[in-house]
């Protein structure tokens, strides 16, 4: 298995935390289920998810008048605890990133950690945190839609 591409990575790295009112299981599924990952991550676009170290996926989101499509590999696969793969996409200017997702639980829910690494500059890093915490709320409203 080929780890980090520490030399293909930008400097600059984000990390957000967010809870969920729901197992670490049905949280880390949302994360590697291809029907979940294409309703609240590609925003009803294309998801090929292969989550297991060395697999890869394919993300193309709608945007305005296109796709905006996100690539990457699996590096770390740790159900129902971490996530770890690489991103790239025109928003990281075609360099290499790594996203780390640690999903801890507490008391019935989740405490979910995601921090990606490897942004070319601070631009696109406040970037990042934007589209993260879009897609973090996202996700939410589909374990808060599934308790109604």
């Amino acid at each position: 298995m080929i780890g980090r591409n520490e030399n293909a990575m930008g400097p600059s790295r984000i990390s957000i935390p967010r809870s969920y009112d729901a197992s670490p299981e049905r949280v880390f599924r949302a994360w590697t289920d291809p029907a979940s990952v294409k309703a609240w991550l590609a925003m009803g676009g294309e998801a090929r998810i292969d989550a297991r170290p060395d697999g890869l996926f394919y993300i193309g989101m709608p945007f305005e008048r296109g796709v905006h499509p996100h690539y990457g590999r699996y590096l770390r696969v740790e159900a129902p605890r971490l996530l770890e793969f690489t991103w790239v996409s025109e928003s990281t200017r075609g360099k290499e990133s790594v996203v780390t997702i640690e999903f801890t639980p507490r008391g019935g829910k989740t405490d979910l950690r995601i921090t990606h690494e490897g942004l070319p500059d601070e631009d696109m890093a406040g970037k990042h945190v934007a589209g993260w915490t879009h897609f973090l709320d996202a996700l939410d409203g589909r374990f808060a839609a599934s308790h109604a």
